[in-house]
């Protein structure tokens, strides 16, 4: 019996495995180069006798936020008869504007979800306390449209939120009405931590962690008045405010902040850099080879969700060729493999066929071409020829783009090394100082 299109489309959809999907959950440890990293997160917030803030990048559809939901997992499981901890997640995608975030959204995103998660798991309900105070303050200063009368904690700071989210104007002034009173702020959400971490203690949990995922996607663009960009402003110049929070914290960053001269600062701050690697799929340049075994955890990840449909690899491609071609194609981004997936299955249906995948790989190249600069040129066609790049003060805002963009794709099997997007290896420069027209080369 044929399994219905969009039975199978469905099932590969590009968003993070949901807790009641765990059971298409692939390991991809042996074949990024870092094992491990999940269980040494875990491990200092385990070990650590106060609160601790650390940060997680990669790029984006490395899967981070598959990782993260292992280490909530890890977290909230008791560990040799000690008590788990409650993991509280915040999406940022869900609660602030990725185009223009800065601190205060971050500290309201932070209260309100702890708030409705204690709520929704009836483990408690967090009483305003302070935040009264602060929420007359708004209301004469920024938002006195609003009324925050009779409200409880979880929905006083889903109306700023909303507000703050959806109206630019709104935001400014609510930043302007906080920042002289960054503080009181602070003192107020750590009493409502410190509330929680009480109540949670006695209901047998060790205490309390925080996890905003999504910030690594926030637009980096010039900061309107500091004179650098928005990324470092946040995690940089605010990590005094980040890094404040009486509970264990974990952020999300951008890979092109970590990856800038701001790495050694940042490690300093945030207590070490971790980062989630593409799936190795191709040994590095110059002598590039096909990587099996990262090509076969990738067909162990289409297979094990099409089981979950009752289908198999022949229901979904006409061939292993062509699995293998599309598999090679994204480069070994987990989210990728997903994404050209559907994007096969729109083009020309069931099975997936050469002209879905090279239908796949002309729009990849075709985005590509459109967003590429003479100065990106060199660093690609250095990476595609030594799997390295030469990083000066004068190409890093390059160097930054290409990883920002994927373009520029970084692995850590072997030693740390970089490969260029298989979509960029039709690709040829309008000059190429090399003469070698062609910065790749598909494994």
């Amino acid at each position: 019996m044929s399994i219905p299109l969009q039975k199978i489309y469905s099932v590969f959809a590009p968003s993070p495995l949901r807790p009641d999907q765990q059971a298409m959950y692939v390991n991809l440890d042996d074949v990024r180069g870092d094992p491990g990293m999940v269980h040494g997160m875990a491990q200092k917030i385990r070990l650590s006798d106060e609160h601790t803030c650390q940060v997680l990048s990669g790029h984006r559809g490395s899967g981070k936020s598959t990782e993260l939901g292992r280490l909530c997992k890890d977290l909230e499981s008791p560990i040799d008869g000690g008590a788990g901890y409650f993991v509280v997640r915040v999406q940022a995608d869900d609660e602030l504007d990725r185009n223009d975030i800065d601190f205060p959204e971050v500290l309201i995103a932070i209260v309100r979800q702890m708030a409705a998660q204690l709520r929704e798991r009836k483990v408690m309900e967090l009483k305003p306390g302070y935040f009264r105070d602060r929420w007359e303050r708004l209301k004469k200063l920024a938002l006195s449209e609003v009324s925050f009368e009779g409200l409880d904690l979880e929905t006083g700071m889903a109306t700023v939120s909303t507000t703050v989210k959806n109206s630019p104007d709104a935001r400014l002034k609510v930043r302007e009405a906080l920042e002289p009173d960054t503080n009181n702020w602070l003192t107020a959400t750590n009493d409502v931590i410190g509330e929680a971490i009480q109540g949670l203690q006695k209901k047998g949990r060790r205490g309390l962690v925080v996890i905003v995922d999504d910030l690594d996607k926030m637009i980096t663009r010039p900061h309107s008045s500091a004179g650098c960009s928005t990324t470092e402003y946040l995690f940089v110049h605010r990590s005094a405010q980040l890094t404040a929070f009486h509970c264990h914290l974990i952020y999300t960053l951008p890979i092109d902040l970590a990856y800038s001269h701001h790495e050694p600062t940042i490690k300093r701050l945030y207590s070490g850099l971790p980062v989630v690697p593409m799936t190795k799929i191709a040994s590095p340049p110059p002598r590039s080879r096909t990587y099996k075994p990262g090509v076969q955890k990738f067909r162990d990840m289409i297979d094990v969700r099409l089981q979950s449909v009752g289908a198999g690899r022949k229901d979904l491609f006409d061939s292993d060729e062509v699995c293998t071609d599309l598999i090679k194609l994204t480069g070994g981004q987990p989210t990728e493999l997903m994404t050209l997936i559907r994007e096969a299955l729109v083009t020309n249906g069931l099975p997936i066929g050469p002209e879905g995948v090279k239908r796949c790989r002309v729009e990849l190249m075709r985005g590509y071409r459109r967003q590429l600069r003479s100065d990106h040129w060199p660093l690609l066609e250095e990476a595609a020829q030594s799997g390295q790049v030469t990083r000066t003060l004068d190409n890093e805002a390059a160097f930054r783009e290409l990883l920002d963009s994927r373009a520029l794709l970084l692995y850590r099997n072997d030693e740390e090394w970089y490969g260029v997007n298989p979509a960029i290896a039709g690709l040829k420069p309008p000059l190429s100082p090399s003469g070698s027209g062609n910065p790749g080369s598909t494994p």
